[in-house]
C-alpha cells in the first residue's frame, strides 16, 4: 500500500471513529448531549481535528441520520420482497412503526430533528436515504392504485397520507399519549389503526 492510499485509509478510519463516538453519545444522551468537545474527548483528539472532517455538529447529525436510514432499511427487507403492492404497503407501514418504536433516538434524529435538515439547506444536499425510501413508497402506491383501478387517487399524495399516519402513530406511542387511550395496549392499538387505515383506503 502506497503512502497516499494509507493516508486515505487513515482519514476514513478517523471519520468512522468520529461518527461512532457521536452515535454513542446520541444514543446515551440524546441530541442535546452531543457536542464536538465530547466527541473529541472520547476519541482522544482535539476538537480542531474533528473540524477537519465536519463543518459543524449539524453535519455530523446529518451523517448519523443517513446511518439511521441504513438501519431502517434492515427492517424493510420483507417489504422489499413483497410482490403484492397493497400487502407491500402494509409491510412498509409495519416495518416503519417497528423501527420507530424500537429505535427512539434514531427516529427522533431522522424524522423530528431540524438540525440535519438545516445542514441539507445550507449545503444544498439531497435527503438521499430518506427520499429513496419515500420514492419506494410512492412507487408502491402507484402499483396499488393501478392494481385496484383507483384512478381518482394520486400516488404521491397517497404516500404522504400513509407516511403522515405512521409518523403520527410512532410519535403518539413514543410520547405515551396512546397509553391514555388504551393502557398497556399501545402496540396493539397501532397495529389495528394501521389495518383500519388500509381498509378504509383500499377497501380490503
Amino acid at each position: 500500500m502506497g503512502l497516499a492510499e494509507r493516508k486515505e485509509r487513515d482519514k476514513a478510519e478517523l471519520k468512522e471513529l468520529i461518527l461512532e463516538a457521536a452515535k454513542k453519545i446520541l444514543l446515551k444522551s440524546g441530541q442535546e448531549g452531543l457536542s464536538i468537545r465530547k466527541i473529541a474527548t472520547i476519541i482522544e483528539y482535539s476538537p480542531a481535528t474533528i473540524y477537519l472532517y465536519f463543518k459543524d455538529k449539524d453535519e455530523i447529525l446529518h451523517e448519523l441520520m443517513e446511518m439511521g436510514f441504513m438501519l431502517m432499511n434492515k427492517y424493510m427487507v420483507h417489504a422489499y420482497g413483497e410482490q403484492d403492492a397493497v400487502k407491500r404497503i402494509h409491510s412498509i407501514g409495519n416495518a416503519y412503526v417497528k423501527f420507530g418504536l424500537e429505535n427512539k433516538d434514531w427516529y427522533d434524529l431522522m424524522f423530528n430533528s431540524e438540525k440535519p435538515m438545516r445542514h441539507i439547506e445550507k449545503c444544498m444536499e439531497d435527503w438521499d436515504e430518506g427520499m429513496a425510501m419515500f420514492n419506494f413508497l410512492t412507487i408502491t402506491c402507484k402499483e396499488a392504485i393501478q392494481q385496484l383501478k383507483l384512478d381518482h387517487m394520486e400516488e404521491r399524495i397517497l404516500a404522504l397520507q400513509l407516511w403522515s399516519c405512521v409518523h403520527g402513530l410512532v410519535n403518539l406511542a413514543q410520547s405515551e399519549r396512546l397509553e391514555i387511550v388504551a393502557r398497556n395496549q399501545s402496540k396493539e392499538l397501532v397495529s389495528k389503526t394501521l389495518d383500519m387505515m388500509l381498509i378504509s383506503i383500499f377497501r380490503r
